[in-house]
């Protein structure tokens, strides 16, 4: 009992002793309670990541090993072997690491990204292809920002092959991206190719309207849309030159600020979508929507203004002859009157 209470003391030291970068007294405690086999599915993972730490990479590996070979609790140590073995590019036992992990994890998008990057940098494009479009089927925008934030990473290491290779597998699941073609052109311009540069610059120019529209859609505009995808649709306001897309760049816009809990902002890019297009229905059902939000708090003054645009909305509906959606403005207008009745 007494040696069990030494040992647990002992062992919480070590993270002091890491963090004052007293790397010797960790390791020798570490060797100490690993002699007395001390909870060896904790300590040897704790020596594996001190270890991998400094670049110890042949030590590290022998602990997370020894852990998945020997202890019950070995699923954090999987995942340490895995991020090991991408680090020092044993990208094949890293695929195999995954597959491990995902047997039991199977939606772990972390993992998912650490096999797709193993099997393009272990020179399996064609499964990587394959790969990619499962994880967009179900991940959609997290997959592409992810891939884009692993091409900014290769460039920061002056990797420019590398960061071309990932940015063709955009191509399999968004094609003619306009932000993945941006990144494609600054590559070749680093490269010193302006011939390159330039013909990809003039591609954005001609695809990037039909891109937008096939990729926005007013249909739903009344379902929440997810974050990351309103994010990257905003991304492409900076090839609208034009500005042929203000008005849903504003409504897109007031959804970001929707989501995020800025709701005066939210009501302000929906009022500028409205003097953009004041014929057009949605932006004033979502500044009426806003406004019923901001109503139910201390304003009860924007009861009257949601209504009157509910009422704009209803006579452009009308004028369409959309009559399911002119029903819909008298429902949410007989809603915004009795919940908001004190009486």
């Amino acid at each position: 009992m007494l040696d069990n209470i030494k040992y647990l003391m002992c062992l919480k030291t070590v993270d002091k002793n890491i963090l004052e970068n007293n790397f010797e007294a960790a390791f020798n405690k570490l060797n100490f309670l690993i002699r007395e086999e001390f909870k060896p599915s904790v300590t040897y993972l704790k020596r594996g990541r001190l270890c991998k730490k400094l670049l110890m990479y042949d030590d590290a590996y022998s602990d997370f090993t020894y852990i998945i070979g020997h202890c019950a609790q070995k699923k954090e140590a999987y995942f340490e072997r895995l991020l090991l073995n991408f680090e020092i590019s044993n990208f094949y036992e890293a695929i195999t690491d995954a597959n491990n992990i995902l047997s039991w994890d199977e939606n772990n998008f972390e993992v998912k990204k650490i096999k797709f990057l193993s099997l393009v940098y272990s020179s399996q494009e064609n499964i990587a292809k394959d790969y990619v479009l499962d994880l967009f089927e179900h991940h959609k925008y997290k997959t592409i920002q992810f891939i884009f934030n692993e091409v900014a990473l290769a460039l920061a290491k002056d990797e420019l092959a590398k960061g071309l290779k990932l940015l063709e597998l955009i191509d399999k699941i968004d094609p003619d991206n306009p932000i993945k073609l941006l990144k494609e052109s600054s590559i070749y311009a680093i490269a010193g190719d302006k011939e390159k540069q330039n013909e990809i610059l003039k591609k954005i120019d001609s695809i990037f309207p039909k891109y937008f529209v096939s990729h926005f859609r007013f249909y739903d505009m009344y379902q929440d849309k997810d974050l990351l995808e309103i994010c990257f649709l905003l991304e492409l306001e900076i090839f609208d030159k034009q500005g042929l897309f203000l008005y849903p760049f504003r409504v897109l816009e007031g959804y970001k600020n929707h989501i995020e809990g800025h709701i005066i902002d939210s009501k302000e890019n929906f009022e500028k979508a409205i003097v953009i297009n004041p014929h057009k229905p949605e932006g004033y059902v979502l500044l009426a929507q806003t406004l019923q939000l901001m109503s139910g708090y201390d304003n009860p003054e924007y009861k009257l203004e949601a209504e009157n645009n509910y009422k704009k909305a209803m006579d452009i509906f009308q004028k369409e002859n959309l009559l399911d959606k002119v029903e819909e403005m008298k429902r949410q207008i007989k809603h915004l009157n009795s919940s908001l009745s004190f009486k």
